[in-house]
């Protein structure tokens, strides 16, 4: 099975239950979380960060199934995901 895809599914069970993160100023665009994620989670900056990349960044944080693919497979530890907070009247 290849792990990177270039067809996406879509989003389906847990989706938009999920807070994603990347570290912009941090991100080298080696594009492993675009690449790896299933659901089209992640977008390309057109402006370059700091370090003179076009960084990786959310784009349909909704598409998000909390699959921790990116997560795992950055290599500068620039992605965070988490669960979404439940608000006030929502129960689980």
């Amino acid at each position: 099975m290849a792990l990177f895809k270039l067809e996406k599914k879509a989003p389906r069970g847990p989706a938009g239950k999920w807070d994603v993160v990347v570290s912009e100023e941090m991100c080298k665009a080696c594009a492993f979380c675009l690449q790896v994620c299933p659901v089209d989670v992640f977008g390309w900056r057109t402006v370059s960060n700091r370090l003179g990349w076009f960084p990786i960044y959310v784009a349909k944080e909704g598409n998000c199934i909390g699959c921790m693919l990116c997560y795992q497979i950055c290599p500068d530890f620039c992605i965070d995901v988490s669960p979404k907070a439940a608000s006030a009247g929502e129960r689980n």
